[in-house]
């Protein structure tokens, strides 16, 4: 007979699948109270099939149960130009709280990226809306604390 915790946990993980979007947000959020690994492939799963804002949860959730074996993923949302900001933004804040440095990389090309595409518009630098992509990125490499992460953030907070 199973735990109440693994009773708890495969409710949520079976709402985490269901047709509610509401609700699978909310099962999202669950499972990453819950902070077990078991949930890893379920988030991954719904990170990238279900509606944007159970995405964007469930990317948060992996970040939090912060196991490193999410990163792919992870950094398979955040590198994907055509995915929602909402969910990239996601996607780099769970980086930073993993903290894994195989994430570097791509947090330095989202930062460079947004470096490049408004380099030369000063209003869309500060008030554009992927302003919180970019400076999620920031703090995710500072959290990341390499010192490769560090000069990477420290040169991007110069701009």
């Amino acid at each position: 007979m199973a735990s109440i915790e693994e009773q708890r946990l495969n409710k949520w993980i079976k709402v985490l699948h269901g047709k509610d979007a509401e609700m699978s947000r909310i099962a999202a959020e669950k499972l990453g109270d819950i902070g077990n690994p078991v949930a890893i492939p379920d988030l991954d799963k719904a990170l990238h099939t279900r509606t944007l804002f159970v995405a964007a949860v469930a990317a948060k959730s992996l970040g939090r149960i912060g196991d490193k074996s999410a990163v792919n993923s992870l950094i398979k949302a955040l590198s994907n130009k055509r995915q929602d900001v909402v969910v990239r933004t996601a996607a780099a804040e769970a980086l930073g709280n993993i903290g894994h440095y195989s994430a570097i990389s791509s947090l330095e090309e989202v930062v460079n990226d947004y470096i490049e595409k408004y380099k030369n518009d000063r209003y869309n630098l500060i008030q554009g809306y992927e302003r919180g992509l970019f400076t999620t990125a920031i703090r995710s490499l500072k959290q990341i604390g390499t010192s490769k992460a560090n000069r990477i953030a420290s040169n991007a907070e110069k701009f």
